[in-house]
Formats: C-alpha cells, sequence, structure tokens
C-alpha cells in the first residue's frame, strides 16, 4: 500500500472516530443542555406568576385596612338600626342654643332601591338665617365622600325641602322635610316596618 493510500485511511478513521465520540459523547450532553434549558425557562415563567402573585397579595392585604376603615366609615353613615335616640341627640347637639329646637317628627322606614332604608324625617325649630344655615352645614358636614372615599363622623342625611315662615323675636320658623338611611335589617323581607312617632326634645 502506497503511502499517500495509508494517509488517506488515516484521515478517513480519524473522521469515523471523531464521529463515533461525537454521537457517544457530545451529542447527549448537547441534547441534555437543550432539556435543562426548556426547564429553566418554564421555572422562570413560573417564578414570575408566583411572583405577581405574590405582589397582588401584598397590594391586598394593604388594602384590607384601608376597606375595614371603609366599611366603619359607611357602617357610620348608615347604621343597621334606626337609632332614633341617638338621632335625635345628634340633631338637638348640632342645634345648640342658638337654634330652638321644637319637634322632630321620625317617618316610616322604606327600603330603597340601592338597599338601604330612608327614615322620613321633620325637623320643626326657630332660628334666624344665619343659624339655620350653620345647622344644616353642620348636618350636611356628617358624612361626606369625594366618589372614591367615604369620610363619616355621623350619620347620613338628605334634605328634601326647607319650608321658611316669619315667627316672634325677628326669627324664622323652619320646617325642614329630609330623610336619614339605615341598613335593610332581615325583619325587612318578613314584612317588618320601621318605628314611626313625634318626638319632642
Amino acid at each position: 500500500m502506497r503511502p499517500r493510500d495509508r494517509l488517506v485511511l488515516a484521515l478517513i478513521a480519524t473522521v469515523l472516530v471523531a464521529g463515533a465520540m461525537w454521537v457517544i459523547l457530545v451529542s447527549p450532553e448537547r441534547s441534555q443542555v437543550n432539556s435543562l434549558s426548556t426547564q429553566i425557562a418554564a421555572e422562570q415563567t413560573a417564578l414570575t406568576g408566583a411572583q405577581t402573585q405574590l405582589t397582588a397579595a401584598r397590594d391586598a392585604v394593604a388594602a384590607y385596612v384601608g376597606h375595614i376603615h371603609q366599611i366603619d366609615e359607611v357602617m357610620r353613615a348608615v347604621p343597621t338600626s334606626p337609632g332614633e335616640a341617638a338621632l335625635i341627640k345628634t340633631i338637638v347637639k348640632l342645634a345648640g342654643t342658638s337654634v330652638d329646637f321644637h319637634e322632630l317628627d321620625v317617618g316610616t322606614s322604606n327600603p330603597s332601591s340601592a338597599g338601604p332604608m330612608a327614615m322620613g324625617l321633620t325637623f320643626t325649630f326657630n332660628a334666624n338665617y344665619g343659624n339655620l344655615q350653620s345647622f344644616l352645614s353642620a348636618i350636611d358636614a356628617l358624612t361626606s365622600t369625594d366618589g372614591t372615599q367615604v369620610s363619616s363622623s355621623g350619620r347620613l342625611f338628605t334634605i328634601q325641602t326647607v319650608s321658611l315662615t316669619p315667627a316672634s323675636s325677628g326669627s324664622t320658623k323652619a320646617t325642614i322635610v329630609a330623610s336619614v338611611y339605615q341598613q335593610a335589617p332581615t325583619a325587612v323581607a318578613t314584612g317588618a316596618t320601621g318605628a314611626t312617632g313625634v318626638t319632642t326634645p
């Protein structure tokens, strides 16, 4: 055999050995690397999802205190019972000595379309115009909202009408028709109605 043929055979043998080494050693390792890359990508996706859930959970925990606070504010403005004694006490306190408070007529509680029950009220008292305006402003300031948050230091009132007639000693007799609200109790579903009556403080 000529030297050139032996060289060719040696090159062929080298190529065959290299190919065999590739098949035996390198190819499985490369396949394993590809598999590990796929697993790493899946784990990274799972980690991203877990981090998103953790962030959402932390936000929910942070908002929980605010939600509880808002529930307290709403329950203060719209309680679960008429609370007529506390209601009268609030009105008398807001009226103070500048408003000669005569009568409070508490009407029947009726469920509104939104759920809470509206209880009709009629105030009758004597005061000058400035004191009347201060009294109504104080009632209105008991509950306020900016559209997203509720702030309450007392019951929620809505004023329907204000009627004024002259009275003695330069004062004005004011008759105010308003509503105050309470949560609809279970008894409403069975046909119970709210209390009615006329109270003179």
